[in-house]
Order: C-alpha cells, then structure tokens, then sequence
C-alpha cells in the first residue's frame, strides 16, 4: 500500500502540481499583464492599461474560455509531435523494436485467443431461439448426476411434468449404420430421437416435417430425417426425397424431411430415426441410454420446473422401487450442462495465458528500464531546454502506446492462427465450436489487453526515466547511480518472472505426467499388431442367431487364412473404442430380494477365438465354444476381478450369476471360465467387471472384428475387406482402426490440454531466459568500469565470470522459492484433471527446478563470457 501511494503522489506531482482552474488564472493574469504593458508602451498610465486590457479581453469568463482553447491546440500539438518522435525514433533501434513487438504480441494474442474459445465455449448464447429456457434433465444416484436416463422414466416425465413446453429424449452418440438399396452400400452416423427435442431446440425442417405423436407410439413404422449435407451426398438435393425409403441395417425407414444446412446438437449425424415406446433401449426402465432436453415452459424458472420434477421422482421411486429405489431427476440450464466437462480445462489454459501476458510485460518492462537508463543525456538536455517531467512523461507514455498498438495489432494476428492451431487440438465439438476468424468481441478485446499491457509495463519505466536529474546526468559517474536506482525493481521483475513460469512449468509438467500414467495402463489386451473394425449384418438378410452366427464363423475362418494374419476374434463392442453395456448382476438368489447386493458389469458378447486374438490369457475353466449355443444352458467368461467380487477366495467355474435383461426376473447364466481383466472404458476407469456371453446365444447384428496380424495390421485392410466383399457385397467394412492407435486416441483430450499448456510454459520459460539473460547483460554493461578496477587489482577472469554466473543462478533461485508455493497451490486447481500423480509429485517439481537452472546457466554464460573478456586498459579509456 504504501508503494501504491508513493506512485499515486508521484504521478499527482507530475501531472497535477495544482488544480485546473489555478492554472488557467496563472494564464490569464499573464496574458492580462501582457496586454496591459503593450497598452502602456503606447503613453496609457498603468492603471488605464489594466483596465483597457480587461475590457478588450471582454472578462474573465472570455478570458478563460480563450486560454483553454490555446491550450488545447498546443496539447494536441504536443501529442502529434510526440507521435511524429515515436515513429522517427522507435525504428532507429530494430532489436529492441522487433524484441517488443514479439513478446508482447505472443502474450495479447495468446490472451485474445483463449477468451475467444472461452467467450464462446462457455459465455455465448447458445444458437437456438430463447436459449435460456433450454435444460437438461439428467438422472441421479443418490444425488450423483449420470449423463443419460431410461425410456420408460422419460415418457412418466414427459406426461406428468408441466413446467416443460417440450421435452425430448435421444441417443447422444454417433451409431454407425449401413445404408442399402440402391447404390452401393454406404456407412452413415444415425441416432434415434424424440420430436420434441427438434421443437425444443425451435428448429423446423428446411424440407417436410418433424416427426409426429403419433410415429413415436408402440408399433410405429419409423421414420427418418435427414441432415442437409447426407440429402445433398446421397440424393443430390432431389426435391423428391420426401416419401422415399432408406434401408438403414436392413430396416425400411421412409424419409419425412430434411433438416436446416448448419444444424448441429451435440453431434454430427447423417440422419435422426423417430424414438419409439417399444423401440431400440427404450423398453427396460433399469437400462440408461437416453439424453434428454427441455424446453421450460414460459415464466417458470429452473427452482420451480426441479420442484415439480422432485414430486415426480418421489412417486416414481414409490411405484418403481426396486429400479427408482436411488433416482431422482436433475435440471441444469444446458449450456451449464454442456460446459462442464470442459470447464475446468478451459480455465486452466485461460490461467496459463494470463501468467504468460504478465511474464511477457516484465520482460518488455525491463528492456524499457535498460533502454530508459541510456537515454539519461537525452532527458538531460530536454529538461535543460525547458521541457517538465510531465512533458517528457507523455513523450515517453506515447512511445510506449505507440508499442502497445503495434503489439495489439500482431496479438490480433495471432489469436487467429492460435484460436485455430488450439480448437485442433482441444476438440470443443459438443459445444459446436468452431469458428477460428476474428470478431468484434476479439477486436475489442485485442485492444483492451493492449492498454492493458501499456499500463503494466510502460508507466513505471516512462516515470522512471522521465525523473532523472539534468545536473547529475550530465556529470560524469552519474550513470552507476542511476542504475543502482533500477538495478532492485529488474531484478524483481526477472524473479517474477521465474515464479511464474515455474507455476506454468509445474502444471503443464503434471499433465505430461498424467498422460504418461495413462499411457502406462495396463489395459489388459496386447494392443501391437492388431487390426479392427466394424461389420454391420442387414437385419432382413440374416433375421435369426443361425444366419448371422453362420456367416460370422466363415467370415472369421477366411480370415485366418489370408497370408500375415495369425488369430482373428470377433465381439460387439471392442474395449476402449465402445465404452457402453454395462449391466446389474448379482448371485441368483438376491438378484431380486435384495438389490442392494447387484454389482455392475460390462456386458459383451463373442464368438469363439476372440481372447486368443485379443491375447487376453484364460486363467481357468474354458473358452467361450461352438456348442454354446441356444440350445443349451445360457452360459459366460467373466473376468478376474468380476470373480474376485462375487465369488472371493474360490472357484468360479460352474457357479451361477444372475443378470439383468430388463424383465423382472434375471438371466441365469452359468461361469465356465475365467478371462484377465482388460480394461473395458477408458483408461482412468476402475470398474473392470467384464462378462463374455456366446454370440450364439446373444446374437446381434452389429459386430467388430480383431485381427492380429504378423507384420503391420494397416496392410491387411484391403485383404479383409475383398474377404467381405466376395461374402456379401452389401455389408462394407467399416471404422477400420490399428488397436495402438484407438488406445492413444482415447487420451487424446489429456494430451492436447497438456502439449498447449507445455507450449505456453515453454514460450513462458524462453521470455524469462531473455529477461534474465537481458538483465546480467546490463548488469556487465554498466559496471565495465568496476570490473577493470578489480581486475587491475588482481581477479582473475574465473572469478568475475563466476560472480555474473552466481548472480544469475541467485535471481533464479528467488523465482523458486516464490513459485514453488504458489505451483502447489495451483496444482490443486487441476487436481480434478490428474490421473495416477498427486498435486506435490517430487519428480516433477524435480525436473522443473533443474531444468530451470540449466537454462539459467545457459542464459548466463555469454553475459559472464563477456564480463571476463573485460580489457582493463579499455575500461579506463572508455571511462
């Protein structure tokens, strides 16, 4: 506070000796003197020349208003003279201009960027019609939010509920589909939707019609919408397209309409199927697979709609409670909802670039003091000449403005080239952002932060080198005194600057350490060499277990025998790629006394073969085979920890699991083997229960392949695919991945957030080098003369070197011991973002500290080079 003070005093002493009006009557009475003397030159006594010189001024009033309006025209005078010596005298020195110009222009174009993102990620409205009103009601467990609900508890809100206009139910996934018919047959991403979350979102087809009541009802025929780009792909933006029949997996869907061009919620489809009652996942009020969205009705708000919801979850848990025992229904305006899993990370880099604007102005501010402290005889001769500390801090003031403009207008540059390079990165696709062009919001924020970086780094160093004194100036040995002045405050800018890169260093290096971790998750499967994708069976082509069992074991047996390829398995959903399917089991007998005891498992069918070519081991019973079919008892493979949990410390092997199908009594299935866990989700999930059932009993339409092969999987992509298409010419292989890469992709958020926030730091890390390395430097600069005394007296070039090295790691040093504190805290702002290391992980703060006193030394070694290399002959002459 008291620094504050003294340089509020400071500016109150340069621009404001005294008030306004004080000044204008100093003016006038000099003008009213002027006048009067020329009046008494011509023979007029005194007293008549005051009194003619008040009448022709026409009083006071006059008087002022004309002094004002001279001393408006001499300050913008002033000020267009100060431009004009900016622009001649800035480009006089092209280092420094260019230097300026980069690190302030990397730091407002960083910040431009990020609040772009951030701008439209989380504070935009969303693009649909009265955007507040729209919520979304996502299902509870004992209070904990889960993304998705079940049908039948969505249509018992749907009718009950009347705080809603309308409220809507889909799947939130792209399912992959096969289109055939006429043509070739085509991959295409579908889901299934209710029309109320069309009319919800106030979107009306740009051909046709939304979906009717009456098509969501039991026993419907479907029918389908298509997005603007599939209508213009597939039927070339035919106006007849309304009434014609798409088979999507062998299913006859007639085509209703066709959505606006640009319309998006949440993900890109080609085409949305009506929801119906007795439809696909709509059926069990156990199983949650519907998102859903609402539009409230006019006037309520979101306390009065979660009212009304809680007294409809209260009665649903009193009639349902063995599935509603724990759920409740929770609202959330929906861009809240759709904001939160990127939040945090959002914030994080918004954080990071704000640190990297502040380490960027300490930098500029201590080229500004260097170069402000060589301009001593300049300042000197000016004040000498007549011009106030005032004048020469506008002069400087605009230089520095004149700097800040050039830097917001490369900032603006930049934001743009960052704002793309980071939505490359950081997928903001649920959000639908983006848009990588400029704005007025970023224009008008391009030009704040500028102002902004003026007021941190050029008010101190124009008062600074606007206060010298002329006399001592213009004496010599007045320019040691001068700099000890400035020698405390650069360095506490290079030692803030340290600090704040460490906390940048530090974060950014727990995040590298987490993707590491991730990376390092054992995932129970042996990824190499192993090739996947996905096959889709038409429904009305293989309508039983039998036909689709029969083509999927010859179709796995040619694959086999194509050349490189060692074992090949087939499952409906892969792990990591298809993280869905889990399921309530429990032992027989308390499956339905007493659901407490259900545990959760991943649920997955397979076809004989499929852990050989997963190389997933058998640690007991058997594999999944041929005669399991639907002829004999219902049986699974499940996994270790699954037989840990509900049979610990014996043998699994022909003990009984029941599961849930959404009746109301279970499946019972019998345990003929026991598989290694593999990680069925993501890499940070611990829940690996895994049961396998046999295809034949559990057939589906829908199935992905692995292959392992003997040299690189990529190759045998078009070998399996002729195999396919000599089966079945209509069945296209599809979402064809290298295992190696799935597993990567699935960290591939955790990688971006940690490679932007790394290239921050490191840009972070780079300023503070220069700032250090720009500060030794004049710290040898300016003591030339010290040092050829001491080595006059004897000091060896070791010694002077080590003293400038010292000097640097000390400065160093400092910015460790502030940021060190100030990183652990921050690390608990990601904390929630961490996977397997902890906020205080020593190997980080480790490298970082080590890292940064290499660069220190790095960054020392030429000015400390220099400093050795002294002449002292040459510092005497030069002195």
């Amino acid at each position: 506070m008291e620094l504050w003070g003294r340089f509020v005093r400071r500016l109150h002493v340069l621009f404001r000796k005294q008030s306004v009006e004080d000044e204008l009557d100093d003016e006038i009475r000099f003008h009213l003197e002027m006048e009067a003397r020329e009046r008494a030159r011509s023979g007029m006594a005194p007293d008549e020349a005051r009194r003619a010189a008040r009448v022709a001024f026409g009083g006071v009033e006059r008087v002022k208003e004309e002094v004002r309006d001279v001393r408006g025209a001499r300050m913008l005078d002033d000020f267009v003279q100060d431009v004009r010596l900016a622009a001649r005298s800035l480009p006089k020195h092209p280092a420094f201009l260019v230097t300026v110009l980069l690190t302030l222009g990397i730091g407002i174009g960083g910040n431009v960027a990020m609040f772009g993102i951030l701008d439209a990620a989380l504070f935009q409205a969303l693009p649909y019609p009265q955007a507040d009103r729209l919520v979304m009601p996502r299902t509870t467990f004992n209070g904990r939010p889960n993304s998705t609900s079940s049908g039948p508890d969505y249509f018992d809100y749907r009718e009950q509920a009347r705080s809603f206009d309308y409220l809507g139910a889909f799947i939130a996934s792209e399912m992959q589909g096969t289109v055939t018919g006429a043509g070739d047959p085509e991959r295409i991403s579908f889901s299934v939707a209710h029309a109320d979350v069309f009319r919800a979102l106030g979107t009306e087809p740009a051909m046709g019609r939304l979906f009717t009541p009456a098509e969501g009802e039991l026993g419907a025929p479907p029918v389908a919408l298509l997005s603007h780009g599939y209508w213009q792909r597939r039927f070339g933006g035919a106006p007849d397209v309304l009434g014609q029949v798409l088979t999507i997996n062998g299913n006859p869907i007639s085509v209703v309409g066709v959505m606006p061009a640009g319309f998006r919620y949440m993900v890109d489809l080609d085409v949305w199927v009506s929801m119906q009652r007795d439809g696909f996942a709509a059926q069990a009020r156990q199983f949650h697979n519907w998102s859903l969205l609402g539009r409230l009705a006019e006037g309520v708000t979101v306390e009065a709609a979660q009212a009304e919801v809680d007294v409809i979850s209260a009665q649903l848990r009193e009639e349902y409670p063995v599935t509603n025992r724990n759920k409740g229904l929770l609202l959330t305006p929906l861009q809240d909802a759709l904001a939160e899993g990127y939040r945090q990370s959002l914030m994080t880099l918004m954080g990071a670039v704000v640190l990297l604007l502040v380490v960027a102005c300490g930098n500029v501010a201590g080229l500004l003091l260097a170069r402000g402290s060589t301009r001593g005889p300049e300042m000197a001769v000016r004040t000498v000449m007549g011009a106030g500390k005032g004048r020469l801090t506008r002069q400087l003031l605009t230089e520095n403005g004149t700097l800040a403009i050039g830097a917001g207008v490369i900032g603006l540059g930049l934001a743009i080239w960052l704002k793309r390079g980071i939505l490359a990165f950081v997928s903001l696709d649920r959000l639908g952002v983006e848009s990588a062009g400029a704005s007025v919001p970023t224009f008008g924020l391009a030009v704040l932060v500028s102002a902004a970086t003026m007021v941190l780094f050029g008010v101190v160093p124009a008062l600074r080198a606007s206060s010298l004194n002329p006399a001592g100036d213009l004496r010599d040995g007045a320019r040691l005194a001068g700099s000890l002045r400035g020698t405390r405050f650069r360095n506490s800018l290079v030692v803030g600057q340290v600090a704040l890169t460490v906390v940048l260093l530090v974060v950014s290096g727990l995040l590298v350490r987490t993707f590491m971790e991730l990376r390092r998750v054992d995932t129970g499967f042996d990824g190499s060499r192993l090739l996947t994708a996905g096959v889709q069976l038409p429904a009305n082509e293989y309508p039983d277990a039998d036909a689709r069992t029969a083509f999927l074991t010859q179709f796995q047996q040619r694959l086999v025998e194509i050349p490189g390829v060692e074992a090949a398995g087939l499952i409906d959903r892969l792990p990591i790629r298809d993280p869905w399917g889990n399921v309530d089991v429990a032992l027989p007998a308390t499956f339905v006394s007493d659901p407490d005891q259900r545990g959760n498992a991943y649920r997955r069918t397979v076809l004989p073969g499929y852990f050989e070519a997963m190389g997933i081991p058998l640690l007991a019973g058997r594999d999944i085979a041929e005669t399991d079919d639907g002829e004999n008892t219902p049986v699974m493979v499940i996994s270790e920890a699954m037989a840990e949990e509900f049979f610990p410390g014996g043998d699994a092997v022909g003990r009984q699991l029941g599961m849930d199908v959404g009746e109301a009594e279970p499946v019972v299935l019998e345990v003929v083997g026991v598989v290694g866990d593999v990680t069925a989700s993501t890499l940070d999930e611990w829940l690996d229960n895994t049961m396998y059932l046999s295809y034949q009993q559990a057939a589906s339409t829908s199935m992905a392949v692995a292959i392992r092969t003997r040299e690189t999987p990529a190759g045998a992509t078009s070998a399996v695919r002729d195999v396919l298409r000599s089966m079945d010419p209509d069945i296209p292989l599809a979402d064809v991945a290298v295992m190696d890469d799935v597993v990567a992709g699935s960290v591939s958020d955790q990688k971006a957030i940690a490679a932007v926030l790394g290239l921050f730091a490191v840009v972070a890390l780079l300023l503070a080098a220069v700032g250090l390395y720009g500060v030794l430097a004049y710290h040898v600069a300016r003591r030339v003369h010290e040092i050829g005394v001491r080595m006059a007296l004897g000091a060896t070039s070791q010694v002077v070197s080590r003293s400038v090295l010292t000097r640097g790691l000390l400065l160093v040093a400092g910015g460790l011991a502030l940021g060190i504190p100030a990183a652990i805290g921050s690390g608990r702002i990601v904390q929630g973002m961490l996977f397997g290391v902890g906020t205080t992980d020593v190997p980080t703060y480790v490298a970082v500290g080590l890292f940064l006193l290499a660069v220190a030394t790095v960054a020392s070694v030429v000015p400390a080079w220099r400093a050795a290399r002294i002449d002292p002959v040459d510092a005497f002459r030069s002195e």
